[in-house]
């Protein structure tokens, strides 16, 4: 998927995105370790589009100082529509420090100048790893609801996010084959959300097959070559960009002529949440109409 700057980084050595990892969960244990058990921040203020949605979900209002503005993005935030009202910020020290948070939310990549002089200045940082799967959503969830002084909330919601969830059984049928198409002819494989998101559906990835682990470019020829039974696509963006000439191809055309197409918009999968369920959902139901109507659901090709 396309990635944005706040949210997480693409295309890393595998050695370096773990060892980022580590040491963004170990800040967090330490973080919130040493948090009183009744500390209930009432300033908050969240930097990063996945963190903005997270606290919108588990806190009350009035606790909500500010989120970036990539919360009001109704391309990349599923809670656009519920920003009104709640102050905007671009990660920027000078908008931060006059509003005195008593706890800032931040992803692995938020502007690091701002999280490191708010760190130097005492302020109380928790910053989220990108999720990665799914317990890695649940992980984070909890660090925010932990965070914030609302663990009963973070489990409710975690609860509500596993209901959505169809039911994993191994023996369930055959998995087709997908293959995860962004702009620039990226694809997505193993330790990305959207690979995670697509085998919680039922499908294999065509990633995952070619042992690509992050996002990678994929040739065409090699699409096209695998033969997979289903095309997701991101969100093509608007007006012309040579990003998305791929997807106009003659023979990627044809080829998905009467094969399934699937676009997921990116505010359900580009970050974390509990709107990953609503991504699983929408391409469980694509396999499973394929396996009714005979159309998807080679098991080995």
């Amino acid at each position: 998927m396309r990635s944005r700057v706040d949210v997480g980084r693409r295309g890393r050595p595998r050695s370096n995105r773990l060892r980022g990892a580590v040491i963004a969960a170990v800040m967090i244990a330490m973080t919130i370790r040493t948090m009183p058990a009744w500390a209930k921040p009432e300033r908050i203020v969240s930097m990063n589009l996945c963190t903005d949605q997270l606290v919108m979900l588990l806190a009350d209002r009035e606790r909500i100082a500010s989120v970036s503005y990539l919360a009001a993005d109704p391309h990349a935030s599923a809670l656009a529509g519920d920003v009104a009202g709640v102050r905007i910020n671009h990660g920027l020290a000078e908008e931060i420090l006059p509003m005195k948070p008593d706890l800032v939310l931040a992803g692995a990549f938020t502007t690091r100048p701002t999280v490191f002089l708010l760190r130097r200045l005492g302020y109380l940082v928790v910053e989220l790893p990108v999720a990665a799967n799914l317990d890695d959503i649940r992980s984070n969830i909890r660090a925010v609801a932990r965070a914030i002084g609302e663990p009963r909330r973070g489990e409710a919601l975690i609860a509500a996010f596993d209901g959505k969830l169809p039911p994993q059984h191994p023996n369930s049928g055959p998995r087709p084959r997908a293959v995860l198409y962004w702009a620039n002819g990226y694809t997505s494989g193993k330790d990305t959300l959207a690979n995670a998101a697509v085998e919680a559906a039922g499908f294999r990835t065509l990633g995952s097959e070619l042992g690509i682990t992050g996002t990678s470019q994929l040739p065409l020829e090699t699409l096209l070559a695998a033969d997979p039974d289903v095309l997701i696509v991101g969100r093509e963006r608007d007006g012309p960009a040579l990003a998305n000439e791929t997807f106009r191809h003659p023979a990627l055309r044809r080829a998905f002529a009467t094969r399934p197409k699937v676009s997921v918009p990116d505010y359900l999968w580009v970050c974390g949440t509990p709107f990953v369920a609503d991504a699983i959902a929408r391409l469980s139901a694509v396999r499973e109409a394929g396996r009714h109507e005979g159309r998807v659901g080679v098991a080995d090709k």
